[in-house]
């Protein structure tokens, strides 16, 4: 049985935070989240073959977490709000958040 990937990213420790939708064409529905991401999976720790490297330092953040939306690439957040801001700044925004 396959994994979806919300199982995969809830087996990696990511938690769930945001849900919402974005219209591509301005007409078809199409759903957006926001993902809390272990600081310990931070990009900055991973290289360009996506080997992780564990002597690379974990970064500080106020609560052991970046945020991002998936699918899409809007970066690595301190804060949900952060990463709502920047996904809706993205070609498929704005974003009807939940």
């Amino acid at each position: 049985m396959s994994r979806t990937n919300d199982e995969m990213l809830e087996e990696r420790g990511w938690r769930k935070v945001a849900t919402g939708t974005w219209f591509y064409d301005q007409t078809v529905p199409m759903p957006i989240c926001i993902w809390a991401k272990p600081a310990r999976e931070a990009s900055s720790r991973f290289d360009e073959d996506d080997q992780l490297h564990e002597s690379k330092p974990i970064p500080e953040t106020k609560d052991g977490f970046f945020y991002c939306c998936w699918p899409g690439d809007c970066g690595e957040h301190l804060t949900i709000e952060e990463a709502k801001a920047a996904a809706n700044t993205k070609s498929w925004g704005p974003i009807k958040w939940d």
